[in-house]
This record gives structure tokens, sequence and C-alpha cells, in this order.
């Protein structure tokens, strides 16, 4: 997704965090749908959405007639329900959202969201809603992950056999553990960092880790 506002929202998982989400995108002016198993999650929602529905998130079939690649933003908020998280992911990036963001219980499962294709993953306390939902629109997730436990942000000029590589050929994820959150280059940010992007020796990069 280029950098720009994200208009457009997809929450599944609507525990305290997914329904602290929406709550809080619910105040700003972007479209929203809201799904869960339970019914009586959904209904205590409903009125602050575009669309609320009933489903599961791992059921690709449910997925597709939501057309959720339409949505800039999709995320995953079932932190209890690890393989829902995965299977929802997956689905999601062979669909063509371009933007998934999955909550995980711990590191572990974080690395594992990751690979299966997350672009972003969180590990929140409750209070963290708020914060979160915040930087899904803006799409400025540096200042929710500084506030998580557990998560490193961290500044660094790239490594020197990535200099003159793409990002994508460099495959910072890795050789070094860690994902590229946003590229400073003369003093201007670039958020997200395209995959052909050439590295540069004096650029700086902010880069997200578990510890």
């Amino acid at each position: 997704m280029k950098n720009q506002q994200a208009r457009s929202f997809a929450i599944f998982g609507l525990g305290r965090f997914g329904t602290s989400i929406v709550s809080h995108l619910a105040e700003e002016d972007v479209e929203l749908l809201a799904a869960d198993r339970d019914l009586a999650r959904v209904e205590a929602v409903s009125a602050w959405v575009d669309q609320a529905v009933v489903g599961d998130a791992s059921d690709e079939a449910f997925l597709t007639r939501l057309a959720i690649e339409h949505f800039d933003v999709v995320v995953f908020a079932m932190g209890e329900d690890f393989e829902s998280s995965v299977m929802g992911t997956m689905v999601a990036k062979e669909r063509g959202c371009p933007r998934v963001v999955v909550k995980a219980l711990d590191p572990r499962q974080a690395k594992i969201l990751t690979r299966v294709g997350a672009d972003q993953v969180v590990l929140p306390e409750v209070e963290m809603g708020a914060k979160i939902a915040r930087s899904l629109v803006n799409a400025n997730i540096i200042d929710a992950f500084a506030q998580i436990d557990g998560i490193d942000i961290t500044e660094r000029r790239p490594d020197p056999q990535w200099v003159g590589k793409t990002l994508a050929e460099a495959d910072v994820r890795r050789s070094a553990g860690v994902e590229v959150l946003a590229l400073i280059r003369d003093g201007k940010p670039q958020v997200p960092v395209k995959a052909e992007t050439v590295l540069a020796a004096e650029d700086v990069l902010v880069t997200v880790a578990s510890e």
C-alpha cells in the first residue's frame, strides 16, 4: 500500500482488543467492517460500523465473499485462536490484501505470523487498542511498537553486504532477523519501504525485532 492514509478496514475478532480497535476507528472517517464467530459480539459493535458480520476468519469462502482484498487494512485480532490467525493471514495475502495486521500472544507466534505473510504483528495489552487504531489510520506504527514489551525498535545503517542491493535482494528478515519499518534518506522517511528500493550506505533503517 502506498504511503497514504488508510480509509477502509476489516477487523476480525471482537474480543476486548478487537472491539477496542473498532471503537476507536469508528471515531475516524473510514469504512469499517467488523466480524466474529460470536453473534453477540457482532451485535455489540453493529452500531459503530458499516458492516457487521458473523463468520469464521479462517474460512476462505467467508473471506472471499467479503472481498477483503478491497480493504486498505485487514486486522486479525483473534490472539486466542492462533490457527485461525495463521489461516486468515495466509488467505488474505494470497488474495492480495495490501496490509495485514495480526495480533499475537507471544514472540513465537509473532515470528510464525510474519513468516506466513503478516505485514505487521502486534503483541498488545488491551489498553493499546486506541494507540494501534491511530497508527493504522496514519500508517505510522513506530510509536505503537515502541511501547509494546518484547519489541525492539532500532535505527541502523544498512549492513555492508546490503549496500547496492534492493531491499528484497538483501533479504533483511532472513539475514538479520528484523523487519524494516521505514527508511530515512536525506532526512526524508519512506514508509513503507518498497521491495525494489536500492539500499545506500548513508541510509538509516528503522527496524523492529522481537526481543
